[in-house]
């Protein structure tokens, strides 16, 4: 991979970590809790989920994936039920599976030795969605704010090379 485009994959996988945890939050505190325990709680759960993926060899593709649709579920999880006492829960659960992914990142890109410009961009990324998801869920509702994460995973597959599937041997 070039140095460009890691530095591209590094920004999207920001954008897209900012998408999961600033929306999650966003998706929560519209219908449930704004209150600064509810935000504490769900960051705590993105560590927890980072710290997992750490120690974890979670395949790239299936943190990825998992992590949307358990946002995607969150997310529809508020228009069916919002105030219900298992939002939080599943809020907190949604959260944490994001998270895998950010842990599963960080190992990746210390194995490459490239920690240094990776981190910078990935967080300039992150910096991007906190502006952005705010946006889009204020301007697009509900609906723009699932899509978000969808759009940043669909540019993550297809931008980084660790999500191709590998068709040479046999399923």
């Amino acid at each position: 991979m070039t140095e460009q485009r890691a530095r591209l994959v590094a920004s999207v996988t920001g954008l897209h970590f900012a998408a999961l945890q600033v929306g999650a939050f966003l998706a929560v505190e519209s219908v449930s809790s704004s209150a600064w325990s509810t935000y504490a709680a769900l960051s705590a759960a993105w560590l927890g989920g980072t710290l997992v993926g750490l120690w974890v060899a979670v395949p790239p593709r299936a943190a990825v994936i998992g992590g949307v649709l358990a946002f995607e579920g969150l997310v529809a999880f508020t228009q069916l039920a919002p105030w219900s006492r298992g939002l939080f829960v599943l809020g907190v659960a949604a959260v944490g599976a994001g998270g895998l992914w950010a842990g599963g990142f960080f190992t990746r890109a210390a194995r490459r030795r490239a920690t240094e410009g990776v981190f910078l961009h990935e967080n300039n990324g992150f910096v991007l969605g906190l502006v952005a998801t705010p946006f889009a869920f204020a301007f697009g509702g509900r609906t723009t704010l699932a899509a978000l994460p969808l759009v940043t995973c669909l540019a993550l597959f297809r931008l980084d090379e660790t999500f191709k599937l590998d068709r040479s041997t046999p399923a």
